[in-house]
């Protein structure tokens, strides 16, 4: 885990990897939270330890089930080039003739070379905020990154931020993309207990003290964010408010974001 401050907003950035290790070591500031998360959709701290490690399968069929809905709505450009090889569906004529072993022909899907997309998801929630609109929304964004990693190099990050007085706290951590990982990273993103105890615990372990209200606005921890972390092309998304259109439009949030980040098949026509 790496702990960066900028005068009074602390950061601690972390490897998803890491996150039963940090949860362990941080167990009084975990119960803590468990104590006060516990109406609110977070699971004891041992079920968050196992959860973390091993992931849920059911989120998985979640995100499936949104992209059934999506794929056939986004016409994403696919991209594709021939190669050479030993097997194909058509010969290469003058490579057989010269006796080359690679004379026939496929087609394979080519990755954009597009510049890395960082992704940042802020995960607070007022708790005003329910359970299942936080869920939805980590689905959409799961959602989102199962189609953008077939086109172009994308960095996954998700955390939380916490304040108070004198204190803004950040938590955050990267979720591996190469390959994806579903059932760990269905519950790192979407799961409350990931945003509402490990989070917020973790954040209030980087002062030791209980933290009670949001942390730094979205603005400033987009600018930290770049000088932190280094990131030029970097999609930030702030905390999930009543009217979030990734809860109440996700099919219209991932068409409109998708033509942003990926070229679509009309403009490969045009």
């Amino acid at each position: 885990m790496r702990k960066v401050s900028v005068g009074n907003e602390h950061f601690a950035l972390m490897s998803a990897g890491e996150i039963c290790e940090v949860a362990a070591s941080n167990m009084r500031w975990m119960r803590h939270q468990e104590g006060i998360q516990r109406g609110n959709g977070a699971v004891s701290t041992e079920q968050f330890i196992q959860k973390a490690r091993l992931g849920d399968n059911k989120l998985v069929e979640m995100s499936e089930a949104l992209l059934s809905k999506i794929e056939d709505q986004v016409p994403l450009s696919r991209g594709w080039r021939n190669i050479d090889d030993v097997v194909g569906a058509v010969p290469n004529i003058p490579a057989f003739l010269a006796g080359h072993p690679q004379n026939m022909r496929r087609r394979e899907r080519a990755m954009r070379e597009s510049a890395p997309l960082t992704i940042f998801m802020d995960l607070t929630s007022s708790m005003a905020i329910n359970q299942d609109d936080i869920l939805k929304r980590g689905i959409v964004l799961l959602a989102l990154v199962r189609q953008l990693v077939a086109h172009r190099s994308v960095e996954l990050w998700v955390g939380t931020s916490l304040g108070e007085g004198r204190h803004s706290c950040f938590a955050g951590w990267k979720i591996d993309t190469t390959p994806l990982d579903l059932a760990r990273a269905a519950f790192h993103i979407s799961d409350v207990s990931m945003s509402r105890l490990f989070g917020y615990a973790t954040c209030e372990m980087l002062v030791n003290q209980h933290l009670g209200g949001f942390g730094a606005s979205a603005k400033r921890n987009v600018e930290l964010l770049k000088q932190i972390g280094g990131w030029h092309d970097l999609m930030y998304l702030p905390p999930i408010h009543h009217h979030d259109p990734m809860v109440s439009d996700p099919v219209g949030w991932l068409k409109k974001t998708m033509k942003q980040y990926v070229r679509m098949e009309e403009e490969d026509a045009a």
